[in-house]
């Protein structure tokens, strides 16, 4: 089945971003978390890794356009699939995948550069949350911000433990070699340990 890949939320304040360039072309094969583009916002020039394996059956937006937060991008289908059994105009349109939650590859253990922050979440956890440890909660784990980037900073935390939380509402901002960025929660909740 086809994925829709969005224009992702790269922090709270962010309503638009410009593509700077397609990693993959149409009819090119991409693995899942291999680099599909680079966008450009006004806080942050970042790799947005693919949502899924597959085909890249469609590019929506050309480099150098600027669209807001939530537009349809590219459209990646199953090998096999040709982009005519992709959706089209209003006919069931494929599920979209904000590529924000797309699931990043198994973090390494914890350490200091790779927080974990377990939430109790109100809402359904986003895709790219790790399986936790109750049904309780949701952990966070430290995101990949770029095909090259291993490890991260953690700048600053925008909550604290018991502080209530939206999804999407910036969590924490975190430095890179390539970028500083805002991590939105994955779900709202309570902040019930940072790690």
């Amino acid at each position: 089945m086809a994925v829709t890949v969005s224009m992702p939320q790269l922090g709270e304040t962010v309503t638009e971003g410009t593509i700077l360039s397609w990693a993959k072309a149409v009819g090119d094969t991409i693995a899942e978390d291999e680099v599909l583009l680079e966008i450009s916002t006004d806080k942050v020039d970042t790799e947005v890794p693919s949502p899924a394996a597959g085909v890249i059956q469609e590019i929506l937006v050309g480099e150098g356009e600027t669209v807001s937060v939530g537009t349809a991008l590219a459209v990646i289908g199953e090998a096999g699939e040709s982009s005519g059994d992709a959706p089209a105009g209003d006919a069931a349109p494929a599920p979209t995948v904000d590529v924000a939650e797309a699931a990043p590859p198994p973090p390494p253990p914890p350490t200091a550069a790779d927080p974990v922050v377990e939430m109790a979440p109100a809402a359904e956890p986003a895709p790219a949350v790790a399986p936790a440890a109750s049904a309780d909660t949701t952990t966070v784990t430290m995101p990949q911000l770029g095909e090259t980037v291993t490890e991260g900073t953690i700048l600053s935390w925008a909550k604290a433990v018991g502080d209530t939380i939206a999804e999407d509402e910036v969590l924490l901002e975190i430095s890179t070699d390539k970028v500083d960025t805002e991590v939105p929660s994955p779900a709202a909740g309570v902040i019930q340990e940072i790690l």
